[in-house]
């Protein structure tokens, strides 16, 4: 069987490798309680967070397990949360006149987040900032305030380890702003969420914003271009034989997803209930990152610029229960035998809750279909059955990450099995968690 088409840079294998991130919302939106976008712009004079503290949103990020960090340098609404050159509409011109991009990166940096910044490429609130007298859009100025502002991001508050664009914009030849030119100049290996065609390193969503990739997410997809506006589209399961390196990113709120959709990726108050709880959260990290995928959770900080204790609950409760359940394994391998399997053997049989698998995808993501299967003793078997492997899982992609649910699966051997791929298919460990505590059968015992 042919190669596969697509392959992963150096910056996409490390992208994959960070798995869990934390994306905080915060906007001069949360100042005004009607705020609905398409308004007119939001007064400087609102924006008044007194004790702001990007430690305690980096921590917070640190503590559920998170190895990069989003931030939404500028929002719908346009506000900047740097001081921007390129006009008046901006954090530096505000009672509480702080860099909150450069607070965050000095935080991220200090406690070894990989630090990202969100960009809205929509552009209606500069609709309001480049109407002339003549009441006419100044399309030239705007193309100039997006490419200036996204390459001020990139060059002073770099480097990143993501930038996340949001929203369409006119594509280059149809008069917009040519961001892909702007970013193969400044940072040709930034990897980015979204965008637009021709950016070397491009991330795909999953097609909800509820922390759920398909059961089988391949790395790799085809893009479609919208001809009209600069940003892309693609299958979320994607196709091992497409041609573009796209990984998924999914992404979710941290409350309710229904009241996310009506404004709950920005704080409002009295929502404390909404916030998902820790073990749901573990939920959606099995149904993310056990599937090819990275996972973003959002944040918002409130009005005086701190985490609420309810979200940090749940952020430390993910990253309790991601170290208690998946982090030390009872057995593991990294051996290949015969070049189409990994095995775990135990002295007596255990307990096991969950089982990874990782592909090795320098080369590209080859393993096209995998099963897993576990060894029970023979005394443990009905009588006409013999020592043997049963099959407890099968499917198709594996990619970084698969995380398989076995629920208090019982046996003293586990092994995953390549059943077909492309030439050179790689399996990189197999990893099985659970009880190592010795279980005492007797010959009696049938299951």
């Amino acid at each position: 069987m042919a190669d596969l088409r697509a392959k992963p840079t150096k910056e996409m294998l490390e992208w994959h490798n960070y798995e869990l991130g934390v994306f905080f919302h915060y906007d001069i939106e949360v100042f005004q309680t009607d705020y609905s976008f398409g308004k007119e712009l939001i007064p400087v004079s609102l924006w008044n967070p007194q004790k702001l503290d990007t430690d305690q949103w980096v921590r917070t990020a640190k503590a559920a397990g998170a190895r990069y960090a989003l931030l939404t340098a500028k929002h719908g609404t346009g506000f900047c949360l740097w001081p921007t050159k390129f006009h008046d509409y901006h954090v530096g011109n505000a009672p509480v006149s702080r860099d909150i991009v450069g607070e965050f990166m000095d935080s991220c940096r200090k406690y070894g987040i990989k630090p990202g910044l969100y960009y809205s490429l929509s552009s209606d609130h500069l609709d309001k900032i480049c109407t002339g007298k003549d009441g006419k859009v100044d399309q030239k100025k705007k193309n100039e305030i997006l490419l200036g502002q996204v390459e001020e991001l990139v060059t002073v508050y770099g480097p990143l380890a993501e930038i996340w664009f949001d929203g369409g914009i006119l594509r280059p030849e149809k008069g917009g702003p040519d961001i892909p030119g702007l970013l193969a100049r400044i940072a040709p290996d930034l990897i980015c969420f979204g965008g637009c065609p021709g950016i070397k390193n491009v991330l795909r969503w999953s097609g909800s914003e509820q922390g759920v990739a398909v059961p089988e997410c391949w790395s790799a997809a085809h893009f479609l271009t919208d001809p009209e506006r600069n940003n892309v589209t693609c299958d979320s399961a994607g196709d091992p034989a497409d041609e573009v390196w796209a990984p998924v990113e999914v992404d979710m709120p941290v409350r309710d997803v229904m009241y996310a959709y009506m404004g709950g990726w920005m704080y409002h108050e009295n929502d404390a209930d909404k916030t998902y709880s820790s073990e749901y959260l573990f939920e959606r990290y099995l149904t993310s990152v056990g599937r090819n995928a990275n996972l973003l959770i959002g944040c918002v900080p409130d009005r005086n610029g701190l985490i609420s204790e309810d979200q940090v609950e749940s952020f430390v409760g993910l990253g309790n229960l991601v170290n208690s359940r998946l982090n030390v394994h009872i057995g593991m391998s990294s051996e290949m035998l015969d070049n189409e399997k990994m095995e775990v053997w135990f002295d007596n049989p255990v307990d096991v809750s969950y089982v990874e698998i990782m592909e090795d995808q320098t080369d590209g993501q080859k393993i096209l279909e995998w099963v897993l299967e576990t060894r029970w003793p023979a005394y443990w078997c009905s009588k006409d059955k013999k020592d043997q492997w049963i099959p407890v899982a099968q499917g198709n992609s594996i990619g970084h990450k698969r995380i398989i649910s076995v629920n208090h699966l019982r046996g003293y051997a586990f092994r995953v099995r390549i059943l077909r791929s492309y030439e050179g298919a790689v399996l990189k460990s197999l990893r099985v968690f659970g009880n190592k505590v010795p279980m005492v059968f007797h010959e009696h015992m049938n299951v």
